[in-house]
């Protein structure tokens, strides 16, 4: 067996166990419930009536789309004082922020 060939049937290896794991397994979809946890969570901290965050699902995305009214203050945040969009940054897994609203 060449060494091409060998390269090509470990990367579709690779590539089916990760659909496989994401896929059908439903890994990818926990992953994303559990960002969407930890993100609800800071932004009921952040006591921001009316703001909420969600994910994508179809298809599953690691941004964090806003919903609900917010000032630039309690977007951006100032100086040492972290906005809403810092504190969500600082998930680990989180790709982005962005409100809906801005669309």
């Amino acid at each position: 067996m060449t060494a091409p060939l060998k390269l090509l049937i470990g990367l579709l290896v690779a590539l089916g166990a990760g659909w496989l794991s994401h896929g059908p397994l439903g890994q990818g979809q926990a992953f994303i419930d559990t960002l969407e946890g930890r993100a609800k969570g800071m932004v009921e901290l952040a006591a921001l009536p009316g703001v909420d965050v969600n994910f994508g699902r179809d298809p599953l995305t690691r941004e964090a789309i806003f919903t609900g009214h917010a000032n630039d203050f309690q977007r951006n945040g100032q100086g040492e004082f972290l906005g809403l969009n810092e504190r969500i940054m600082l998930i680990p897994g989180v790709s982005g922020v962005r409100w809906a609203e801005d669309e």
